[in-house]
């Protein structure tokens, strides 16, 4: 058992029980007495729906990623980094409490965040950090509990206004209109940050969360990035209604579904060099000076390797697979890469430790500024769930291997628990059934011990997700973006 944080592999020890509760007791304190005085600014940027496989930076041969390469190049590159889920809601509570999503207890639908569970932004906050978010997404809107502990927390939905306070941006809400999955928000985020940098504090550092929205689903990347990667394309296929269109499909034809490709990268490039702009802004006010940027995503996006498209249905590692990407001149070496699986539960505790603020004894995640600067660690494996749509699948992977423990499925039938080889297999596409290998055995046990510490801690935190009061215009936005029961699935 870690004495910084939760070991999930342990259930609950009545022990420590008295350590929880005293580390509980401290959260309000914050920050360590001993301040330094040059805490780093941080800045987190969520792009939502990104692959790594295609970012230059891990391997892709289109050059979709620029900015986010040059941040690798200059930073620290984390090859395997997993979210939590495949869907942007558990993933994003994941982020920002060091939790599994059992553990945090956002795993579905309608849900919002208990008030009780201490956020990276409330921790920051308390260390005496100034804390500005801007979203993209309907799921980070404030309804769902992400907002809690951001001075400033500001909707760039191109159909909610940006200057919208937290107080009154779900009443705000109710009279937007256009659907959100063809929103291009990139442009409205760059315009947000560069306003607030002209509010910030100047006596305190700053915490920056942004999440761009762009990548997600409608692929309609704006000139010249509609046309960047296949300019030759002669077919009909625009790549809007996605998840609706009876032209995607898993037997469309191949050309095509490069085409479909293509414009996913433009959507990237896109997004990319918004990164690009927003950085540079926070460069010419001076803001990046003593600057940690971290970059990843929430999940990823299937295009049919195992059947499916979208995301929110399965874990396969073309879905929960993201990137993480570290810079921090001066602090972190550039252009080290770090081989060993990390996880999205990770990267609270390490913002916490670069701005020496105390962790929290209950999180998942572990600091990972030692693997960032050269040093080992054990490894350690990744809880994943999927608890949505009628769906309850669980999985651990590590480097080498994932097993899946399959729950309900939409359709009612009964899948088998499998395993999979991810060094000689890494495409996942020859499963062991359980049972059938006392290794992979041994891992279901563990799978099902680290889902009952999670649960279990859970329970002991008391900290329950309620219903969330989501508005009828917030609810179109999320049926229209395909996340809630009702809306089309794929063909």
């Amino acid at each position: 058992m870690r004495s910084a944080a939760f070991d999930l592999a342990s259930p609950l020890a009545p022990t420590f029980r008295g350590m929880l509760l005293f580390g509980i007791a401290l959260l309000g304190l914050g920050a360590c007495k001993d301040d330094a005085p040059a805490r780093p600014n941080i800045v987190l940027v969520s792009i939502d729906s990104l692959r790594p496989d295609h970012l230059g930076c891990y391997g892709h041969p289109r050059a979709t990623s620029p900015e986010i390469d040059r941040l690798a190049a200059e930073g620290v590159r984390f090859e395997s980094a997993v979210s939590t889920s495949s869907w942007t809601l558990p993933a994003h509570a994941a982020l920002f409490t060091g939790l599994y999503d059992s553990s945090h207890g956002l795993f579905d639908n309608g849900l919002r965040l208990s008030p009780d569970h201490r956020t990276l932004a409330e921790e920051l906050r308390a260390a005496g950090y100034h804390t500005a978010g801007f979203f993209g997404g309907p799921y980070l809107h404030p309804t769902f509990g992400l907002g809690d502990g951001f001075d400033v927390y500001r909707s760039c939905m191109t159909t909610v206004p940006d200057d919208t306070d937290d107080d009154t941006l779900r009443a705000e809400s109710r009279s937007a209109a256009g659907k959100s999955h063809e929103d291009i928000t990139g442009p409205r985020t760059l315009d947000n940050v560069k306003a607030w940098t002209a509010e910030k504090p100047a006596d305190k550092p700053y915490f920056l969360f942004v999440h761009l929205w762009d990548v997600h689903y409608d692929f309609i990347p704006p000139a010249p990035y509609d046309r960047m990667f296949d300019p030759d394309y002669k077919g009909e296929l625009d790549g809007r209604d996605f998840m609706g269109s009876r032209a995607v499909h898993r037997g469309m034809a191949r050309r095509d579904l490069e085409h479909l490709l293509a414009l996913y990268d433009g959507e990237i490039r896109f997004t990319d060099e918004i990164l690009k702009q927003l950085l540079g802004a926070l460069r010419e006010k001076g803001l990046l000076e003593n600057t940690l940027v971290v970059l990843t995503a929430d999940h990823g996006e299937e295009f049919f390797e195992h059947g499916s498209k979208g995301h929110q249905k399965t874990l396969y590692d073309e879905v929960v697979k993201i990137p993480l990407v570290m810079h921090w001149p001066g602090a972190l070496e550039a252009g080290r890469t770090v081989p060993d699986q990390v996880r999205i539960v990770d990267v609270m505790p390490t913002l916490l430790a670069a701005a020496g603020v105390r962790e929290l004894p209950t999180m998942a995640g572990r600091d990972l500024l030692p693997l960032a600067k050269g040093k080992s660690l054990a490894p350690t494996a990744a809880l994943l769930e999927l608890h949505a749509d009628k769906r309850d699948f669980r999985a651990l992977r590590t480097r080498e291997l994932k097993v899946i423990r399959y729950g309900r499925a939409p359709d009612g039938k009964e899948l088998p628990n499998v395993a999979h080889d991810l060094v000689r297999d890494p495409q996942e596409r020859l499963a062991v059934q359980e049972g059938t290998n006392s290794a992979h055995d041994e891992a279901f046990a563990r799978l099902d011990r680290t889902l009952e510490s999670a649960e279990a801690l859970r329970a002991y935190l008391g900290a329950k997700a309620t219903a969330a009061d989501i508005d009828p215009e917030l609810e179109r936005k999320l049926r229209e973006t395909g996340y809630l029961m009702g809306s089309k699935d794929e063909r």
